[in-house]
This record gives structure tokens, C-alpha cells and sequence, in this order.
């Protein structure tokens, strides 16, 4: 766990983690310069709870280098991330234990709720974690329990050329080599509230339906020429990285493929995306299967997908 001014909601969140019933064998607390309450707090939890280790940074590193460093330091086979402001059922730890097997990374449901009235929505679907669909959406860093020989396995976390969140590098590269398992079950409620780090307000237009989709065909259209090249070179970064993962596995290679369509100009490589696009429709969209509306969905995704890349344009303002 990763900590900064968390002290609001950091006991209940330190109450659901220490009630494991699976043995935890310990608990890394990595505070990155809190102003708060949070050192009392946590100061308090490591003397009636021996296994929970309390470090300070020195300065603010923000949110990569503090997880990762944090991560680093885990002694145990498995690794398991959280946040400081959720709450946990009391069974994660070991039901995701008993589910990765001899894969490299596990994950779960998470659902939000709202903390004072923040905006959330919840999908019921079954999210698709495939290695071609991870290229557009992330798996939550407080689902994520791996093992600790991913950590040799990611792609060097010291280049910032690719630059991506710590979660998604995880996600990925198990993906990668093809060892990534979902447990069909909510084990975290995630708190969402307007100050939190990670907070969006719901946007409206993804609501599925035809008036949305309509009005986002329309955004992408009319913004194309000026997100695209943002998103041209965001995807050589997330190429970058891939071709950083050592591994030799169908899932890893189509992705590569597409990302190289993604990062190329010029009305061939969009006609290749759009193909492409229908042939993995189900490996790339939310909802798998024959759904006629992911045909469709492939045909129009080249232009479509500009609207999901607007806050390229804010970063680059």
C-alpha cells in the first residue's frame, strides 16, 4: 500500500486487510510525504500487528516510482496491491491465492461506490482482460495479486519513453506471456469521492446506446486530424514497451501487429486497423461473442476510438 494524506479513510481500508483470512505474511506501507493524520494511524496498526512495515520516502515520488519501489521490497511469493481508501472483502487474499495457480497474475470485480455523492457507475458484464483489449483499457491496481517473479519480467520501469501507469505494466505483461486469470467476483468496493487521486466523474456519452454512439461518431469525426497523430505516438510508445516484453506468444505478437497500425499514417494502415479490428472484434471489445453490433462497432472503431484519446489533447494544450 502506497499512502499520501489518506488518513480519512486509511482504517477501515487497514481493518479489511489485517482480517485476511488467508495468513498475510506481511504489509508494506510506502507513505510519500503525508501532511495528515496517516503516520499516526499506520504507526499505531504496526504495534498491534507485527507483520505491517511502515517506510517514509524522502520527498514526493509520486505514483509509479512509489508503488513499484514498494513492490521491490515485498519478501513473500505473492504480491498483492492496494489502495488506502477502499475496503477489501475479508476473503481476497485467499481466494485469489487459490485461483492464479501457475499463472503470473490474478485478478477480480471491483465494484465503486460514492464516499458523498460522487458520480458511479457499475458494468455487470464480464470485463474482457485479453492482451489485445488491455491496449485500449486498464485493469484496476487494487485487483492485481501476481507473483513476485513478474517483477523480473516487466519491461525496464526506468525507461519513460512508454510512459504508462504501474498497473497496466503489470497487466500486460502477464498478459503477454499468457498468464492472466479473472476471478468472476467482486472482492474490493472501491471508494470513489471528488478529492480522490484516481477520480473522474462519470462521463455521460460511455453509457451504452445509440444516441451516445452517435454523438461520439460525431466528436471522432470532427476531431480526427487532431487527436489522431496525439494517438499515433502514443501507441509507438505502448509499442516500446511491448517490444521491451521477452516473451514469444500469439497474444503478444497480434498485439504488436496492431499497435504498429495504430502508430502508422496513411489510408493503408487504417484500412489494416479496420480489418483487423473485425477479425479480433472479440477480443477487443468489452462484450465478447457474435454480438452483430461488434461488426459494426470494428467497422466504425478507427474513427470511434478518437473520442476515448481527447485527454491527449489537454495534456498536449
Amino acid at each position: 500500500m502506497c499512502t499520501y494524506n489518506g488518513a480519512r479513510f486509511l482504517r477501515e481500508q487497514l481493518d479489511s486487510i489485517v482480517n485476511q483470512t488467508y495468513p498475510l505474511q506481511e504489509v508494506i506501507i510506502q507513505d510519500d510525504g503525508s501532511t495528515d493524520d496517516t503516520a499516526l494511524i499506520v504507526t499505531k496498526y504496526a504495534e498491534r500487528y507485527p507483520f505491517i512495515k511502515y517506510m517514509k520516502n524522502r520527498g514526493e515520488h509520486g505514483v509509479n516510482p512509489n508503488f513499484f519501489s514498494a513492490m521491490m521490497k515485498a519478501t513473500g511469493d505473492y504480491i498483492a496491491i492496494s489502495d488506502q481508501d477502499d475496503v477489501w472483502e475479508l476473503t481476497k487474499i485467499e481466494k485469489q491465492v487459490a485461483a492464479i495457480g501457475n499463472n503470473l497474475l490474478c485478478t477480480h470485480r471491483t465494484k465503486p461506490f460514492s464516499a458523498d455523492g460522487s458520480s458511479v457507475r457499475y458494468d455487470p458484464r464480464l470485463p474482457n482482460v485479453g492482451m489485445l483489449r488491455l491496449q485500449y483499457a486498464s485493469i484496476l491496481g487494487h485487483t492485481l495479486l501476481f507473483r513476485r517473479d513478474l517483477l523480473q519480467l516487466i519491461p525496464d520501469i526506468s525507461s519513460t519513453y512508454y510512459g504508462t501507469a504501474y498497473d497496466v505494466i503489470l497487466s500486460v505483461t502477464a498478459s503477454a506471456f499468457e498468464q492472466l486469470v479473472m476471478i468472476d467476483e467482486v472482492l474490493v468496493h472501491q471508494r470513489r469521492y471528488a478529492s480522490a487521486v484516481t477520480y473522474t466523474d462519470v462521463d455521460r456519452h460511455r453509457i451504452p446506446g445509440y444516441a451516445n454512439a452517435l454523438y461520439i461518431l460525431w466528436w471522432s469525426v470532427r476531431h480526427f486530424r487532431t487527436v489522431k497523430p496525439l494517438m499515433r505516438r502514443h501507441f509507438q510508445r505502448r509499442l516500446g514497451m511491448l517490444e521491451q516484453i521477452h516473451a514469444d506468444t500469439r497474444s503478444l505478437n497480434e498485439a504488436k501487429q496492431m499497435l504498429k497500425y495504430q502508430s502508422s499514417a496513411g489510408l493503408w494502415n487504417l484500412l489494416c486497423l479496420q480489418l483487423f479490428f473485425v477479425k479480433h472484434r472479440s477480443e477487443i471489445f468489452y462484450a465478447k461473442g457474435r454480438d452483430p453490433q461488434n461488426f459494426v462497432r470494428a467497422l466504425l472503431f478507427p474513427l470511434m476510438q478518437v473520442y476515448n484519446y481527447q485527454y491527449l489533447l489537454w495534456q498536449n494544450s
